[in-house]
């Protein structure tokens, strides 16, 4: 977190007070909350910090819960007769937990539901003193969200402003994960070389500032990339890089990114066997965290090696087990003629391929 201008009053004794203060009232499921809001301390603010930094933690193993908690404290704090310390924590608070709600929002591809979240927090944090870093952030989230709809174009040209702001700022991770989202336009640009480039100076920089886990995701963004370019020792040798210090982390949502890196590369090779149980390997771990719209975006990719091997029975029940939820996350608005026939040849107990490849194509090199 950014640090403040002004210090949070200490009513906690102690950060470590705060902290197994905030570990207690996580404890306490949600619904039972409500009769016990004596315990979950939200006017103290050393305690609303160390809820806040456990809840995004929680962003990296588990979005859906990771949300409602976000949702839970924003909600709380905008129903409190009362204010949070003497400066402007009541408003910071509302900003973070209704940031971290909508960043797991957007890992679950619920877009329409993030940019609300985003507003949310945009209103909360207008009125913080340190309003342009806080600000900041939410810049890069709103810009992440855009590569995920796929505006290349957009993210390649605000993301170096993104990267040039942060660093003024000081705020050298910040500045990191900026060079990420062009790292990842570049890729999905078919730009493969210099998406190298990026990410290769990416695991310098993050190497330089101690940040072991964008180290690792760097290298996962590699292992994507070079399985993109048919490279499998730099492929293996990123993939193993990442996954040491991910499976260490518990960072369960990167980990299923560089299992799909992984079969990409496998894919690439022409072991399509192989690739399509890799494929399953990395579906495992992303609905095991509730990202549902990954799955269904593997599904297709995998009902297309499926068809590759003759089992068009097992590729019809991969589409159909897909189709639904794009639909209803409307993860498709680039894709809607190639849906439509997918869904007509599906009516029909048959697989376009044509069409099949033409809407996984918008997926299946999504490395968020």
């Amino acid at each position: 977190m950014v640090g403040r201008l002004i210090p949070f009053p200490r009513i906690a004794a102690s950060p470590d007070d705060g902290a197994a203060a905030a570990r207690r009232a996580l404890a306490i499921a949600i619904g039972e909350r409500a009769g016990r809001a004596a315990e979950l301390s939200l006017e103290e603010p050393e305690v609303l910090l160390q809820v806040s930094a456990l809840v995004r933690a929680l962003l990296h193993t588990d979005a859906a819960r990771g949300h409602d908690e976000a949702s839970f404290f924003y909600t709380s704090l905008q129903e409190m007769t009362g204010r949070v310390g003497l400066f402007d924590e009541h408003e910071y608070f509302l900003g973070e937990f209704a940031l971290s709600a909508g960043i797991a929002c957007r890992q679950l591809s619920l877009r329409e539901e993030a940019k609300l979240w985003f507003d949310r927090a945009e209103s909360g944090y207008r009125h913080t003193v340190n309003a342009v870093a806080d600000l900041s952030r939410l810049a890069y989230q709103r810009l992440a969200l855009r590569m995920e709809e796929r505006q290349l174009d957009a993210v390649l040209e605000l993301a170096p402003s993104l990267v040039r702001g942060f660093a003024r700022l000081g705020m050298r991770e910040d500045e990191i994960k900026a060079r990420f989202l062009e790292g990842l336009a570049l890729m999905e640009s078919d730009r493969l070389e210099e998406s190298v480039a990026e990410f290769t100076h990416i695991v310098e920089l993050a190497r330089a500032a101690g940040s072991e886990r964008l180290v690792a995701e760097a290298y996962g963004n590699l292992t994507h990339v070079y399985g993109l370019m048919g490279d499998p020792e730099n492929a293996i040798r990123c993939s193993q890089a990442a996954v040491l210090v991910l499976e260490r982390l518990n960072d369960r949502f990167a980990l299923a990114k560089v299992r799909w890196g992984l079969a990409n590369l496998l894919r690439k090779l022409g072991q399509i066997d192989a690739a399509i149980q890799a494929y399953r390997v990395a579906q495992r771990g992303f609905a095991e965290i509730g990202m549902r719209a990954d799955v269904a975006a593997l599904n297709l990719v995998v009902a297309d090696l499926q068809i590759e091997t003759g089992d068009e029975s097992s590729a019809l029940q991969s589409v159909l087990a897909a189709l639904p939820v794009l639909d209803e996350l409307q993860m498709i608005p680039e894709g809607m003629a190639a849906f439509a026939l997918l869904q007509e040849s599906i009516r029909h107990q048959h697989v376009n391929r044509q069409a099949l490849r033409e809407l996984h194509g918008y997926f299946d090199e999504a490395a968020r």
